[in-house]
């Protein structure tokens, strides 16, 4: 019962960072080599995760945020030392999606350490994209919070 209520604090949390991110406001920049990074939320074309090349240009964000939650869902691993000592709390991680589908810069900031540290293992396992993002045409290289809540 403890881990259906922990996916589903996962998949709410993952709603919530699709609606925090349309806050994000559209500033686009240059980064070295003139690739751009455009916040997730306005790109014209997400990046593709493997699984999502079938899906027509309009459902690749859907199916990214979906299969996002798929490896959420079948890596996460409450930390023992953190159920033992009642450890809960939320982290957000934040990665960059660069311009060839690899996940970089990945950032972890939390209520405990331990938790953080299962956050960071999470998403150092997401799997390159098939494809980087697409906004205006071009290439570009996009940011990505993914907000995770862990509760016993």
């Amino acid at each position: 019962m403890k881990k259906i209520y922990a996916f589903l604090l996962l998949f709410l949390s993952l709603q919530y960072a699709a609606i925090a991110q349309q806050e994000i406001s559209i500033q686009e920049v240059e980064e070295d080599g003139g690739i751009q990074e455009i916040p997730f939320i306005v790109l014209d074309q997400a990046p593709i995760y493997p699984g999502c090349e079938g899906e027509d240009i309009t459902d690749k964000t859907a199916c990214f945020q979906q299969k996002l939650y798929d490896h959420i869902s079948a890596n996460f691993r409450y930390p023992e030392e953190a159920k033992k000592e009642n450890i809960q709390g939320r982290v957000i991680c934040r990665f960059l999606i660069d311009e060839t589908g690899k996940i970089t810069n990945i950032t972890v900031r939390g209520s405990h350490e331990l938790l953080e540290n299962e956050a960071r293992r999470i998403t150092e396992l997401i799997p390159n994209m098939l494809a980087p993002a697409q906004h205006g045409g071009k290439i570009v290289r996009t940011p990505y919070s993914l907000p995770l809540t862990f509760k016993l």
